[in-house]
């Protein structure tokens, strides 16, 4: 429905005031606030208007509007202003995503980063099919190896091997070697059931030694740090959570992360989507919106870095936020570039120079 200005100003006066004051609005509020040049009574009737079109929402008989899922689409889709940064954004944004690391690291302290800005959960979502480029053995002392796994989409994992028995320097570079003839190209995901079937079919000779790092690498994967930043108290202090069940039904969401995942994943978005409350086809998100920002180096695609909240979110803010860490990291990845190489390099310094500590 394509609605006049009128209605327009008054559908996103409605939004503007809710999303500050968590508070269902009233004509004479509008009226006063927002200087429209209307009268109450002729707001009240447009609100009216906007009720029954779905726009607006009466959570009780005696209180003002809220709006809809149909009325926070309306307005993102027609209404909203993106907001500039504040400096003190810009500056946190700028000191504490660093362009130094691999890929995944930067996208991490991508996530953390906005969801202490917006002061809502982000979940950042790798791409799975992450393929394993190089592996790397060094031995840093007798009987402890350092695994490194480079990957195409330019992360670096390092686990220890602890071996029962030394084995020489030669050995080493030699099974190095066998393993990235054998497993270039396999998705990290799959590394470890991989590399316990090369053992068996082509690399029994060196099984006592694989046998470690096959442990190391499963306990690693396994052990994947849970890629969700929320500070729970703090979301908790929102007015949606005034209500004790309302809150503990939100916690287990984020702590499942099942629900979002799957979600996020159906987000077609080009570069950045919105899924306002009841499109996510999702009972238990009806009340939840996710805005999703994929996150792509020169020509592959990395993941989704996404904000999960309350209906009730300063959609104009998360947005200009979004796109400003998505040219931020572009500009990492395009201009400095995530050196593998340097990367590795990084890493074997550092566990030298910790192994002779």
């Amino acid at each position: 429905m394509n609605l006049d200005d009128r209605k327009k100003k008054i559908l996103s006066s409605v939004v503007e005031d809710y999303i500050v004051s968590a508070e269902p609005v009233g004509s004479k509020t509008l009226a006063t606030k927002y200087n429209l040049e209307y009268s109450s009574a002729t707001i009240r009737n447009e609100m009216k208007f906007l009720k029954e079109a779905g726009y607006l929402e009466q959570p009780h008989i005696s209180s003002g509007s809220i709006p809809s899922t149909k009325g926070y689409r309306y307005y993102v889709d027609n209404l909203m202003k993106e907001k500039k940064l504040s400096m003190l954004d810009i500056n946190y944004i700028e000191n504490n995503i660093s362009g130094f690391g691999d890929t995944e690291t930067l996208v991490k302290q991508a996530a953390q980063v906005v969801s202490k800005i917006l002061s809502r959960p982000t979940v950042l979502t790798l791409k799975s099919e992450d393929l394993l480029e190089h592996i790397k053995i060094l031995k840093v002392s007798d009987k402890l190896l350092l695994v490194i796994l480079l990957s195409k989409n330019g992360t670096v994992k390092d686990v220890f091997a602890k071996l029962t028995d030394s084995v020489p320097e030669e050995m080493i570079d030699e099974l190095s070697s066998m393993l990235n003839t054998r497993l270039n190209g396999t998705p990290l995901e799959k590394l470890n059931e991989v590399l316990n079937q090369v053992i068996k079919t082509e690399l029994s000779a060196f099984s006592n030694i694989l046998a470690n790092i096959c442990e190391s690498i499963k306990y690693q994967m396994n052990n994947e740090e849970k890629k969700l930043n929320a500070d729970v108290e703090e979301i908790l202090d929102l007015p949606e959570f005034s209500d004790v069940e309302k809150a503990k039904k939100f916690v287990n969401i984020l702590s499942t992360k099942d629900i979002v995942d799957s979600t996020i994943e159906k987000i077609d978005n080009g570069e950045l989507g919105i899924v306002i409350g009841s499109e996510s086809k999702e009972v238990l998100l009806k009340d939840y919106s996710i805005i999703s920002l994929n996150i792509e180096t020169k020509d592959k695609h990395i993941g989704k870095l996404s904000v999960i909240s309350p209906k009730r979110i300063d959609y104009s803010k998360t947005v200009s936020t979004l796109k400003y860490i998505d040219k931020k990291l572009k500009s990492i990845f395009l201009s400095e570039g995530i050196d593998k190489k340097e990367s590795e390099e990084n890493i074997n310094g550092k566990r030298k120079n910790e192994s002779r500590r």
